[in-house]
C-alpha cells in the first residue's frame, strides 16, 4: 500500500484541476452533501475569501489516487491587539453551509485522520495556531478518529454542540407523507390553502431549468426585506454556484397570490435531496395565514411527485421545521490549539467567556 502524501492548494486557480476527482471522491464518501461539492466550495471561496483568509485545502494522495480532501482556509483571526491563524472550513461562517467535514474515501477515515493530525502538527505546524471545525455532523467517522488522535497524544480539544438540522424522509406519495404528520398539521395546511384560494387565485410555481435570472432577481427582491440580509455577496454566491454546477442544481419555488409573488424558497438540489436554503416571505400579505408554512407544504408535495427522497430544512430552530420534519442530525464544533502561548491563551479566554455565561444564567 502506497504512503499518503499531502498536497496543499493555496491558490484558487489550482483548485480547477481537482474538480472531477473531488466530486468523484465525495460521492464515494460517508459525508456526501451539497455543501462539500467542488462547485459550492469554489463558489464560496470566490465570493468570501479575502486578504484575511488564505486558502489551505489539503489534498491527500495515495499513489495516483485522491483519498481525502480537507476543504480548509486559514483565518487571520484578530482578538483585540492579538491575532492567531485559525484553520476553518471553507463555507463558514458566511452563508451558513451545513454538514461540513473532511471528505474521505469510505473505509480510510481512521488512517486519514491519523495522517492529517500528524501533518498539521508536523510539516504544516507553522501555518496555523488554532483549528476550529464548525458544523461537522456528530456521526462523522473522520471526526471520531481525529479526536481519538488528539486524546491519544495527551492533548485536549473543546467539543460543543453546534446546530440541529431537521429533515424529512419522503415516502412515495403525498398521502403517505401527510399520514405520518400530526392530523392538526395536515388540517392546518389544507385549511390555510382553502382560505387563500377563496381570497385570491393561488399558484405554486417551481423553476429549476432554463435561465433563472428573472426568478433569482424576484426571489432576492423578496429576501432583501429579511432581517440580517447579507446583500450582494449572497446573490453572487448563488449565481456563481449555479454557473459552476449547472442546470437543475438550484430550484426556486414561489407562492403567487393574485399574480403577485408573496413567498419564495431557494432550494439546492443534490442527488435525491432537496435542501431548503433560503426563505423569503412578504409579511404584509394576509397575516392570518402562514405563507411560509403553506409554501413548504406545497414544495414538499412537489418534491414527492418529482422523486425526491429527502427534504432537508438545514440548521435552525424555527418551529415550522419541526412540524414538517420526521428526522434530524446534530452537528458539532471542535476547537483545538497548538501548544503555543498565544493560541492557548486565546482558547482559554474563549472557554472562560463560555463558563461565565453559564454561571450568570
Amino acid at each position: 500500500m502506497a504512503e499518503f502524501v499531502a498536497e496543499v492548494v493555496d491558490n484558487l486557480n489550482d483548485l480547477e484541476r481537482f474538480r472531477a476527482s473531488w466530486n468523484g471522491l465525495l460521492e464515494k464518501s460517508a459525508s456526501s452533501s451539497v455543501f462539500l461539492t467542488w462547485e459550492w466550495i469554489k463558489a464560496w471561496s470566490d465570493t468570501f475569501l479575502d486578504d484575511k483568509r488564505d486558502l489551505f485545502a489539503v489534498m491527500v494522495h495515495e499513489g495516483s489516487s485522491l483519498v481525502a480532501v480537507a476543504p480548509w482556509y486559514v483565518h487571520k483571526n484578530a482578538k483585540g491587539v492579538l491575532s492567531v491563524r485559525q484553520v476553518e472550513f471553507l463555507g463558514t461562517p458566511d452563508a451558513g453551509s451545513d454538514y461540513l467535514d473532511v471528505i474521505v474515501k469510505k473505509g480510510r477515515e481512521k488512517d486519514v485522520a491519523r495522517f492529517l493530525y500528524g501533518f498539521l502538527l508536523g510539516n504544516a505546524s507553522g501555518r496555523w495556531g488554532r483549528l476550529r471545525l464548525h458544523d461537522v455532523p456528530s456521526n462523522s467517522i473522520f471526526l471520531l478518529h481525529f479526536l481519538n488522535n488528539i486524546r491519544a497524544d495527551g492533548k485536549y480539544a473543546a467539543v460543543s454542540d453546534a446546530s440541529y438540522c431537521p429533515f424529512s424522509i419522503l415516502p412515495a406519495t403525498e398521502e403517505a407523507f401527510f399520514s405520518g404528520l400530526s392530523s392538526r398539521r395536515g388540517q392546518r395546511f389544507r385549511q390555510d390553502l382553502r382560505n387563500l384560494q377563496k381570497q385570491d387565485t393561488i399558484e405554486h410555481l417551481a423553476y429549476s431549468t432554463g435561465n433563472l435570472d428573472a426568478q433569482l432577481e424576484e426571489f432576492f427582491r423578496l429576501y432583501s426585506e429579511k432581517a440580517g440580509w447579507q446583500g450582494d455577496p449572497l446573490k453572487r454566491l448563488i449565481r456563481r454556484y449555479l454557473d459552476l454546477r449547472g442546470e437543475g442544481s438550484v430550484q426556486l419555488d414561489f407562492l403567487v397570490a393574485g399574480g403577485v409573488h408573496v413567498g419564495g424558497l431557494l432550494h439546492l438540489k443534490y442527488g435525491n435531496t432537496l435542501y431548503m436554503y433560503l426563505m423569503a416571505i412578504d409579511k404584509t400579505y394576509n397575516s392570518k395565514v402562514s405563507i411560509g408554512n403553506l409554501l413548504v407544504g406545497l414544495s414538499i408535495n412537489n418534491a414527492i411527485v418529482s422523486g425526491i427522497t429527502c427534504y432537508d430544512f438545514l440548521k435552525g430552530e424555527e418551529e415550522y421545521k419541526f412540524h414538517w420534519a420526521n428526522a434530524g442530525q446534530r452537528t458539532t464544533t471542535i476547537l483545538f490549539s497548538q501548544r503555543k502561548l498565544l493560541p492557548v491563551c486565546l482558547t482559554l479566554a474563549d472557554m472562560a467567556k463560555s463558563a461565565a455565561k453559564l454561571i450568570l444564567r
